[in-house]
Order: structure tokens, then C-alpha cells, then sequence
């Protein structure tokens, strides 16, 4: 069979077990030159994905560059991560396959990896016929055992969507069906699967198992919760839906302003059906406050000679479904002053529909004449206004000729009204599909004291329109008649015992006081050296009981956004981009489970400006949050802005500041620094030498440290001349000076991306042991492609030689290494301009 070898190879693979996890990096005691130059390597391509707006050039840069740090430090799964997501924006297919194949080798137990291999196999088969026998090899009872369920089911998914393409019904059915059933918590699964197996022709017990499966697979997914509970209303389950329409209430309680009329009419409507008029009445209180609140300080705005007894006297209005639903509760509940306001509410915004309508002219006719009919009719079922309704039906009949069969109902409900009831059920007997019709029916008959002729009428309507005002409203009649609660329909005692696990299921998320993704934010050091990799790691905890899927329209967005405040001393506070960060490792988190992301902040815009003032050191300040949102808005100074927000499930966290150490500069501790990095053979040694490198400039003052005990003569300290140069500053450029040369080819890599731009340390660029080769010329490529880069760089001898390189690799670096430097010159070249 094809691939068959392959096959075994891969699926063996992917149950090795090891303890790698997403983002495991190098530790701070083990940190070497390698992950040093990898560290501005990588920084340097991410500046480049972030270019604006990207182009090629940018893209090949960071090709380059993340190739080169992944041969670096070959182990760092961070780095194959980036050269993976690079590779994907190039289309560089068989180099983003090698790059999952190493992260698959640092982390053999991430589902998101598997999967992705898996699917290079299935894509490697031509043909469709091939590729359907590469699913069944996988698929098989014998190798299915070797795989994670969640990745069966998303391959099982694949084979699902391939023979829909075929047109076979059957198999798409069985593949579906094997997805669902691998992993109930796919929400792309189960979606399909309840649009195709919970059709009309299924039961009601099974479309409801489906839905209530669908919306546990999504519990961020507000839509499948009212799915749902539109479900229940229509067939009758009144109190399940009304518990799901108030978790959804409750999901909002901070901001109900989130919910909007229609939605807010449906809530209510539960809340009325399953016997709590009260509540509803309640709900619709509280919408009424808010709403006038808002809409009297819109009207204040525009008007603010108004008096504060003029503006009380102001009411928001509803939205017309809303107002109706307001109405029938009213009614219900026998508030009258309530209903009359109700009424009035609803005339009000449905003429101002109308209004609206009318303005469109000729073409928005039939809109207008269908809204004097609805109010035409709610006159007459809700307010028994028969002049009202024979006017609208007037003005209605003005505009058009009306549907036969709604003039004769309305006809009908009129002659009720005016006692000729004869007439009326002459009228209305005919229309034996029109639930309205039957309503009136209904109350006809019990004006004839026919009660069951009635009660008939008023089950019919409730059973076959439960979901709907009138339905319900004909419910209420008919437990009136009856005098007992009762189900409407022999299918609501199985619907309520399905959904007692449900809504017990949806309960503990919404009653347990820990957030149903918790998310920690914690540091390796509070306190690091300067150049040494700044590692924090965000833990994500599922605390519910079910399975969360991280996928972009999931429970778990997978993105993680992390803001970072930076202080340094002598620096004003500037605005600073969020960094984000992919959360793909893991397709799922399980109940309980929790998952880490490491990053590396130096790999970052932040190792930008740690780098550029590594003497002054800084404070680093974090937050980071899970499913957040972004908006644009427009600050104090009318420039556009994102602003970013914790959304549907998220949750935000803050770790303590980080501290990196800069450096005291006394003679002290020059003198110290000069003698280790003489010897620059540690990591620590390298790195003082890079700071001798930023010492060296006249424009640095070393303070002179009074000894404890008093030297002997002549070994006094030397205290230089005001406006004078410490020796010991001459005695540090000629440090680096005569150890650069000593340095392996790594080293003196990494000194050049981060050593000072004074020009007495630069001379080092000629003592190179390997000139020629990719990585120094991509080091001095490096230090040139950051915001701070000075202007004067667009002229420099080694940029311009670079752009004509023989060597591939340092020609696209330079290329787009220039355009970054012009665009740098241009915008500040702008903001100077745009300044008063």
C-alpha cells in the first residue's frame, strides 16, 4: 500500500514520550553565545514579519535569518517555531515541513505537531482515491490506538470533508460520525454533524442531544446557547430554556447594555413561559433604566437647556419585538398602567418604522402596510382597541390591496371585540392553519362556555408554535382552562432529563468562582543580568469539567497577547506594541489541564531597547490575557489607536516586575570588568566585554569609589580632571581590542550585533577570523535593523557593500535592512515635521 512504511514510522513516532513543552528553551545558568546570536537573530526576523507593509524582501530576510538561528541552536524549539511561521508566509512548503519535524523532535507529545504531520503524509498522495486509502491506513482500528484521539478526529474530519467534495453521502456521514464520536469537543465536527444529522427526520430527543453537545464543544460561542434554547421553547421545555437564556444573561451581568433587544425579548419570553412573570418584568425593568440613562444623556448633549424634570420625563424606546414581548407580559400580569405605556411603546416604535420606511418611497411600500397590519392586530389581541385596528386597516388598504385570508382574520377578531360572534367564528373557522385565527377561536369558545373546544384550540397553537409570543400566551390560556401545569408535548420529560446534566454542566462553569481558563504569569528571575535571555511563562489552566479546543472560533483563542511596560532610568515612559504569541502546541486542553508558554522577551522588540541602554538597566512590567479583543479608537491627540480588551472567557494576568540589572560605573567595577573579559571565555566574560564596549565614550562618566581603607602612597585611586577621560575607559578599548581577535567565530558574531556604535571599538569589524562568512555579516546586518538605528546608517560602507553580495543569504538581509532603515529616517523625518 502507499506510504505504508512511512505511515508505521510516523505513527511510532508520535508516541514517544518525552517531557518537552511548548517554548522549552535554554536556561539562564546555561545560556551560551549560540543562544545569544540566536536571540538577535531571531529578534531581527520577527522585526522583519512586522514590516509595514511587508513585502517580499522581508519575508526572505527573515528566511535568512531564522534559518541561520535555528543551525545555531538546533535544540531551541522557540526558534523552529519561527522558522516554521516564516517558512508558511514564503510558501516554502518542504522547509516548513523540516521545521515541523524538529519541533516534532523537541515535542513529541503536541497534538497540534502530529497533526500537521500527519497531514503532509495525507497531502503527499496525488490523487483523492489515494489520499481517502492514506485515511483508512491511518484511521484503521490497529493505528488508531497509536494516536491521540484529538488528532484522529481532526484526520477523521479531513476524510469527512474529502468525500463531501466526491458527493458520498455515505462516507462523508461515516467519517463525520467517526469524528464526532473520537472527539466530542470539536466544535467544527459537531456543528456539521447537528446541521446534517439533526435535520427535520430526526428525533427530538436526538436534535437536542446534538445541539446540547454542540454548544458544550463552544462554551464561547453565545450562538449555539441560543440555538439551544430556541430549541427547548419551541418544543415546550420552557424552564430548561429560561436556564440557558439566564446564563447568558448572567455571562453579561457587567455589561447587560452587551445584550441586544431581540435577544433580550427571547430571554424574557423564557422567563414569562417558565412561570416567573415576576423576573421577566424585572429584566425588563432594569433594560428600561439603563437604556434611559444612556439615551438622556444622548439627548442632554444635544439639548442641555433641558430642565432635570423634562429630561425624567424621557423614556429610551424599545426595540418593536422587545415592546411587544413587554406588552403580553404586562397584559399577563395584569399591570395595566404598565400595559397602557407598553402599548403605547410599541405603537410608538412601529410607526417609527413605518416612518422610516415611508421616506424610502415607493419601493419600502409593502414594508409600511405589513407594519399597520402588526399593529393592526396586537391592537386587537393585546388591547381590544377595535377603532384603532379598523383606522390602521384603512390606512393599509390605502397603500395596497391586502392578502385575503389576513383581512378576513382581522375581520374576524374585530367581530369577536364588538360581540357578533357568530360572524367571527364564521370567519375565523376557515383559517385552520392561522395560529392567530385559532387564538381567536379559542377565545371564542369560551365565550360559548365551550372549554374544550377551546383548550383544543389553544394546545394546538402552543404545541406547534411554543417558541413564539403567541404560543406561549396560549399556553398561559390553557393552564388557565385546565387549572394544572402540564407539558405541552410527551417529548418534554426526555428533554428535561437530557438537559438536567447540562445545565449542571454549564452551572458549575458559571457558579465556580475560579475563571473557566485561568491563566498565571510568572518569571524564571525576578532580578537578571544584563544580556542574559528574559524568560517568563504564562500558565493556562482549564478548570471546568470539558474539554476546551484552542482554535481561532474556539473556548481558547490560540493567541496570546502580552503587554509590557519598560522603565529605565533617565528615559521617558513610551508607548510600547503588545507582543503575541501562538498558543500551538496543544489542540485541547482536557478538564484539569494546564499548559505552559515560555518566551523569551530578548527575542522581542523589548531585547531592542534592552540592548540599546544595557548599562542603565530596567524595569520590566507584564500583563498578559487569553481570548482578548481589539478595537480601534482614537486617542487625545485624534490618532488612531487599537486598544485591547479581555473578551468572552478571558481572563488577564500580571506578574512581578522583572528587574535587569544594569551597571554602577565606578572605576571599581571597570577595573574588575577589564580582567574577565581579558580571558572571555564564559558567557559572563563575553558579556562584560560588550560592556566595556559602551564605556568607552566621552560622553560616560565613571565615578571614582573611595576605598574603605586608605592605599598607600602612590596607589591612590585616580580621580581625572573635570571634562577628562577615566584611563581606565583607554584601558577598556584596548581590551576589546586585543580579545575580539581571540574570540571564536560565534563570539565575536554576537559582540558585533551588540557592541556600542562608538567609533573606537568599530575598528573591531577588521579583526574577523572568518570575514566572508554568513554569520559576522549578518551579526553587523542585525545591530543596523532596530528603531534606535541612526540616520547616517543608510550611508555605511559594510550596508552598501552587502546589498551587491556574492553570499545570497547577506544580500537579502541587506536589502531589507536598507528599506528598514529608510522607513525608520522617513518617520522620523515626519514626526518632526508633524510636531508644533
Amino acid at each position: 500500500m502507499i506510504y505504508t512504511a512511512f505511515l508505521i514510522l510516523v505513527t511510532l513516532t508520535l508516541t514517544v514520550h518525552t517531557e518537552a513543552s511548548q517554548g522549552a528553551d535554554a536556561t539562564i545558568e546555561s545560556t551560551t553565545p549560540s543562544e545569544l546570536m540566536a536571540e538577535e537573530l531571531i529578534r531581527a526576523a520577527r522585526q522583519a514579519t512586522m514590516s509595514e507593509p511587508i513585502d517580499i524582501h522581508a519575508i526572505e530576510a527573515a528566511l535568512v535569518l531564522a534559518t541561520e538561528a535555528t543551525q545555531l541552536t538546533p535544540d531551541d524549539f522557540s526558534t523552529w517555531q519561527v522558522l516554521h511561521e516564516v517558512a508558511q508566509m514564503a510558501d516554502q512548503q518542504t522547509l516548513a515541513a523540516t521545521a515541523r519535524e524538529n519541533l516534532l523532535r523537541l515535542d513529541p507529545m503536541a497534538t497540534t505537531l502530529q497533526l500537521a504531520r500527519l497531514r503532509d503524509v495525507v497531502n503527499r498522495a496525488q490523487t483523492a482515491e489515494e489520499r481517502l486509502d492514506v485515511y483508512e491506513q491511518l484511521l484503521s482500528e490497529s493505528r488508531q490506538r497509536q494516536l491521540d484521539s484529538r488528532v484522529a478526529a481532526r484526520l477523521a474530519f479531513d476524510a469527512a470533508e474529502l468525500q463531501r467534495q466526491l458527493g458520498d453521502t455515505t462516507q462523508f456521514a461515516r467519517w463525520l460520525a467517526e469524528s464526532v464520536a473520537l472527539d466530542p469537543a470539536f466544535s467544527e465536527a459537531m456543528t456539521l454533524a447537528t446541521g446534517f444529522f439533526g435535520d427535520e427526520s430526526a428525533d427530538v430527543y436526538r436534535r437536542a442531544e446534538l445541539l446540547a453537545s454542540t454548544m458544550l464543544s463552544n462554551i464561547r460561542d453565545i450562538t449555539t446557547q441560543i440555538a439551544l434554547a430556541e430549541f427547548l421553547m419551541a418544543f415546550g421545555d420552557y424552564k430548561d430554556a429560561q436556564k440557558i437564556y439566564d446564563i447568558i444573561l448572567g455571562e453579561n451581568a457587567s455589561n447587560p447594555g452587551e445584550i441586544n433587544d431581540n435577544l433580550l425579548a427571547d430571554i424574557v419570553l423564557s422567563q414569562w413561559a417558565a412561570g416567573y412573570g415576576e423576573r421577566a418584568i424585572d429584566t425588563l425593568t432594569q433594560r428600561q433604566i439603563g437604556s434611559d440613562e444612556k439615551f438622556r444623556r444622548y439627548t442632554q448633549s444635544q439639548q442641555p437647556n433641558l430642565s432635570p424634570l423634562e429630561l425624567a420625563r424621557i423614556h429610551a424606546p424599545f426595540a418593536p419585538k422587545l415592546a411587544v414581548v413587554r406588552a403580553a407580559v404586562f397584559a399577563e400580569e395584569e399591570e395595566t398602567i404598565q400595559e397602557a405605556m407598553a402599548l403605547e411603546s410599541v405603537a410608538g416604535s412601529l410607526l417609527t418604522l413605518s416612518n422610516i420606511y415611508e421616506s424610502q418611497g415607493e419601493v419600502a411600500t409593502g414594508q409600511v402596510i405589513e407594519i399597520y397590519l402588526q399593529l393592526a392586530w396586537l391592537s386587537l389581541w393585546l388591547d381590544n382597541d377595535v377603532e384603532t385596528a379598523k383606522t390602521l386597516i384603512t390606512q393599509a388598504e390605502t397603500g395596497a390591496t391586502l392578502d385575503p385570508a389576513e383581512k378576513q382574520r382581522l375581520e374576524g377578531w374585530i367581530d369577536y371585540h364588538t360581540g357578533d360572534l357568530l360572524n367571527a367564528k364564521t370567519k375565523l373557522l376557515p383559517l385552520k392553519e392561522d395560529p392567530a385565527a385559532k387564538a381567536g377561536l379559542g377565545l371564542i369558545f369560551l365565550e360559548e362556555g365551550n372549554k374544550k373546544a377551546a383548550a383544543l384550540e389553544f394546545l394546538s397553537i402552543a404545541k406547534n408554535h411554543g417558541g413564539t409570543l403567541l404560543g406561549v400566551w396560549s399556553r398561559n390560556q390553557l393552564k388557565k382552562i385546565v387549572g394544572a401545569s402540564f407539558h405541552i408535548r410527551e417529548e418534554v420529560p426526555q428533554l428535561q432529563e437530557l438537559m438536567s446534566g447540562v445545565i449542571e454542566t454549564l452551572d458549575t462553569i458559571t457558579k465556580d468562582p475560579r475563571p473557566p481558563i485561568a491563566i498565571q504569569l510568572s518569571s524564571e528571575s525576578n532580578t537578571l543580568p544584563p544580556y542574559k535571555p528574559v524568560y517568563i511563562t504564562a500558565t493556562l489552566t482549564n478548570n471546568t469539567k470539558i474539554p476546551l479546543t484552542i482554535a481561532p472560533n474556539g473556548p481558547i483563542q490560540p493567541l496570546l497577547l502580552i503587554e509590557a511596560g519598560i522603565e529605565i532610568s533617565g528615559l521617558p515612559p513610551t508607548p510600547t506594541p503588545p507582543i503575541v504569541v501562538a498558543i500551538d502546541s496543544s489542540i485541547s486542553l482536557k478538564p484539569r489541564e494546564s499548559l505552559d508558554i515560555t518566551v523569551d522577551l530578548r527575542k522581542h522588540w523589548v531585547g531592542d531597547l534592552l540592548n540599546e541602554y544595557p548599562l542603565r538597566g530596567a524595569s520590566i512590567s507584564l500583563k498578559a490575557t487569553v481570548n482578548f479583543s481589539a478595537r480601534e479608537t482614537i486617542n487625545r491627540s485624534g490618532n488612531k489607536v487599537l486598544v485591547y480588551e479581555v473578551g468572552a472567557l478571558g481572563k488577564k494576568a500580571t506578574s512581578n516586575p522583572i528587574r535587569i540589572n544594569g551597571v554602577r560605573l565606578t572605576d571599581v567595577w571597570l577595573k574588575n570588568a577589564i580582567e574577565e573579559s581579558k580571558q572571555a571565555v564564559t558567557t559572563d566574560q563575553l558579556i562584560d566585554l560588550v560592556l566595556l564596549s559602551h564605556v568607552v565614550g566621552d560622553d560616560v562618566i565613571v565615578d571614582v569609589e573611595e576605598p574603605l581603607i586608605t592605599p598607600p602612597p602612590g596607589q591612590e585611586a585616580t580621580i581625572p580632571e573635570e571634562g577628562e577621560r577615566h584611563p581606565l575607559q583607554d584601558e577598556a578599548i584596548t581590551t576589546v581590542l586585543t580579545t575580539f581577535p581571540k574570540l571564536d567565530n560565534v563570539s565575536q558574531s554576537w559582540v558585533l550585533a551588540t557592541m556600542s556604535n562608538d567609533p573606537t571599538v568599530e575598528a573591531v569589524t577588521g579583526m574577523l577570523k572568518n570575514p566572508n562568512s554568513t554569520l559576522p555579516q549578518l551579526a553587523w546586518l542585525t545591530r543596523l535593523a532596530t528603531p534606535f538605528v541612526q540616520d547616517e546608517a543608510l550611508d555605511n560602507a559594510r550596508l552598501i557593500d552587502a546589498l551587491t553580495s556574492e553570499n545570497e543569504s547577506v544580500q537579502r538581509v541587506a536589502v531589507w535592512v536598507h528599506d528598514f532603515i529608510q522607513k525608520v529616517v522617513k518617520q522620523r523625518a515626519d514626526q518632526l515635521l508633524s510636531s508644533p
